[in-house]
């Protein structure tokens, strides 16, 4: 299952577009959304995932802006 605790590393959910952190009592699992729509992607795929075919990046956050003085 697609656990994550403090100490492990997620791979390429950690940094994909379409995973979503599950937070459950005692730990957080990694859901891939591609799998609602397609069923070749595990929902709770184990981890850490070291290569997919569906992987995209996720969008950097916005760099905070300066307002001028």
């Amino acid at each position: 299952m697609g656990r994550v605790s403090r100490m492990v590393d997620a791979g390429l959910c950690g940094q994909c577009a379409w995973s979503r952190r599950v937070p459950a009592a005692v730990s957080t699992f990694i859901m891939c959304t591609r799998a609602l729509t397609d069923a070749a992607f595990a929902k709770y795929p184990p981890l850490p995932v070291r290569a997919c075919r569906g992987f995209e990046p996720a969008p950097a956050a916005a760099a905070p802006t300066k307002e001028p003085r």
